[in-house]
């Protein structure tokens, strides 16, 4: 069976409704509410029917982000940095004093960019030929970041889209300062 954007807008509200699993990814994003205030400073962006960015979006609690995404069935969620300042908030707030504190270091593998060394498959189309490539790529990167870097917290997601994985790699503002050689404020 392929797939049909075109049942999207009629399955979405069906999937924010009762299948989204609310629980388990804003206890996630939010690093379990530690500190508290921690949620309301992270900038979502959705991408909506029509491709319609909506950024700066943020939210002070589960229940918030809940009834946000039932009334608006974003086709695409986005994940941003935690600001000084509350996101939905940035234009009351003088733009120097409006920050980004901290973002988790993301690594988007996607399969197109292998189509010069695979010769079954091309854009988008994978087989079990192509796959190990990027399997190979995720383990290259894992190691590096565990081994080299001392990351301890990652996690890999199959996307689905443009066959891409993304490896998020968490909780590690010390690493992510000594990796990156930044001067990240204290929070």
């Amino acid at each position: 069976m392929d797939y049909d954007p075109g049942i999207l807008p009629d399955q979405l509200p069906i999937y924010y409704k009762r299948l989204f699993p609310y629980g388990p990814y804003f206890k996630w994003i939010s690093y379990g509410l530690v500190p508290k205030s921690y949620i309301a400073h992270r900038e979502f962006s959705f991408t909506l029917k029509d491709d319609i960015y909506v950024r700066y979006q943020s939210f002070s609690d589960q229940q918030e982000f809940e009834k946000e995404l039932q009334k608006s069935c974003p086709y695409k969620i986005d994940i941003g940095a935690v600001f000084t300042h509350k996101p939905r908030d940035h234009k009351t707030v003088k733009a120097a004093a409006f920050q980004a504190l901290e973002k988790e270091l993301v690594f988007d593998i996607d399969m197109t960019d292998y189509d010069d060394v695979r010769g079954c498959c091309s854009g988008a189309d994978i087989c079990g030929k192509c796959w190990p490539l990027m399997c190979i790529a995720v383990r290259i990167l894992d190691r590096a970041l565990r081994d080299d870097f001392g990351f301890d917290h990652l996690l890999w997601v199959y996307s689905g889209r443009r066959v891409s994985i993304a490896g998020f790699v968490t909780r590690g503002r010390e690493n992510c300062r000594r990796m990156l050689g930044l001067q990240l404020p204290n929070t």
